[in-house]
């Protein structure tokens, strides 16, 4: 399942707190209206109770005066029905029997409020509100009314609540997705600025941080930080031109004295210049790989190509396929199952040159390398995997494989290299040992910043 998007997730979230927040709107404006209704019954119960009292003085509370009373309300509850008003009036006498409106006492009566009682009526009309008086003698009078229907209201505050709330959905969602838009938005600029980071460009700054809000002081930050580890890296990389300068001359100059002394009359002398001279050479080819190294790692300029792979795997392999015939009697094989990728091609040739190199290094006479390249994936997106097999004596046991070296026995620094390459391309380095030689497998994806 795809990820909602920053914006699409706000707008969700705001519509469905805005229609939480307008259902309790609508649910308080119920419980209102449940009791004004409540009230008004309850007010026009205590006005018919008044009534009665006015008309009948002193009857309530007197023990003699009950069937007097008892026969008024009977009346009354009798003309109340018969003529449909909105009315109840009951008397129970000591022995439970019933006058007025209904020929039974109402069920669950209880208090509500002070001075009133709610009941349920008997012939299933719904809810009572009204007031209760005990009588001498255990008799008991209820006058009442019934709390009005609230059918027609609940039907208009459903209309309007469902226009409401569609209107509110959309100024919510609308709302939610510009607001979360332009966050969002903030968040890719932040986000390409670190791909470009961590991909070497130390230069990349966050053109426009924005309005002094929590995003706007990070962007701020982020553009401090990255100012100050690009004058660390510039000064860093200052040091190492110096210093390169300043080895390279004195390095030439003791190989040319070393190459006189080779030819030197004394047979001992001769060969001490040779083995010199030799550590020299090896000395000097690992001074010009971490000048490549320091190339590959600060050189992030190079714009995307999309490049044909059997073409790069062919100028890999011319590299290096005369001398292994010629010198080593060793073959070269190819199995390209990729047609195209996006990238620095020059990168990947030199990568895959230098394991072609390492294995014909450590390859016996008669033995073959093998040259693979093949469509792949990496964390959903395409990937090309290169892989160089050889017949050599393979990885030393206790060689940790997260940090291979070179196969050479040399400087140690060909895997390093190649694996500077892969990072470039946002990818890794396997070296492992087969039945017969070593396996280096290179895995690669497009850069980010060459593909943005």
């Amino acid at each position: 399942m795809r990820p909602l998007h920053l914006s699409a997730k706000t707008a969700l979230l705001l519509g469905f707190f805005s229609v939480l927040a307008l259902a309790l709107s609508m649910l308080g404006l119920a419980m209102v209206d449940r009791d004004a209704r409540r009230i008004t019954a309850a007010e026009a119960a205590q006005r018919d109770f008044e009534a009665l009292d006015e008309k009948l003085p002193g009857v309530m509370g007197s023990p003699a005066a009950q069937p007097l009373l008892a026969s008024a309300v009977g009346e009354i509850g009798q003309y109340a029905g018969r003529t449909g008003q909105p009315r109840i009036a009951l008397f129970r006498d000591s022995d439970g029997r019933v006058q007025g409106t209904w020929a039974r006492w109402p069920d669950a009566v209880r208090p509500w409020r002070e001075g009133y009682v709610a009941a349920r009526a008997p012939d299933g009309r719904g809810e009572l509100i009204g007031v209760e008086r005990r009588l001498p003698g255990g008799a008991a009078l209820l006058i009442a009314r019934p709390v009005a229907s609230a059918s027609a209201l609940r039907r208009s505050l459903g209309l309007w609540g469902g226009g409401i709330v569609l209107v509110l959905m959309g100024l919510s969602i609308a709302t939610a997705l510009i607001v979360g838009g332009q966050t969002a938005a903030r968040i890719r600029r932040l986000n390409r600025v670190c791909d470009r980071v961590g991909e070497g460009d130390v230069k990349a700054r966050i053109a426009d941080p924005g309005p002094p809000d929590e995003i706007g002081v990070l962007a701020r930050h982020m553009n401090g930080m990255l100012g100050e580890l690009e004058r660390r890296i510039h000064g860093l990389r200052a040091a190492s031109d110096h210093i390169a300068h300043d080895l390279r001359t004195p390095l030439a100059r003791v190989r040319a004295r070393l190459s006189t002394m080779e030819d030197a009359a004394d047979p001992e002398i001769a060969r001490q210049a040779a083995r010199a001279a030799a550590e020299l050479d090896r000395l000097m080819a690992a001074f010009n790989a971490l000048l490549e190294l320091r190339e590959i790692e600060s050189d992030v300029r190079s714009p995307p190509v999309p490049f044909d792979i059997a073409a790069a795997v062919e100028d890999a392999v011319d590299l290096y396929e005369a001398v292994a015939e010629d010198q080593k009697q060793v073959r070269i094989t190819r199995t390209v199952a990729a047609a195209a990728f996006v990238g620095d091609r020059e990168l990947v040739i030199r990568a895959l040159a230098n394991l072609i190199e390492n294995a014909l290094k450590v390859s016996p006479p008669g033995a073959t390398i093998a040259v693979e390249a093949q469509d792949a994936r990496r964390d959903g997106e395409p990937a090309l995997e290169l892989a160089v097999t050889d017949e050599g004596p393979g990885f030393p046991e206790q060689e940790e494989p997260v940090q291979p070296r070179s196969t050479l026995g040399g400087h140690g620094l060909g895997l390093v290299i190649v694996r500077a390459i892969a990072e470039r391309h946002r990818g890794e380095v396997r070296v492992e040992n087969g039945t017969r030689g070593a396996r280096v497998t290179l895995l690669l994806r497009t850069p980010r910043l060459l593909a943005g």
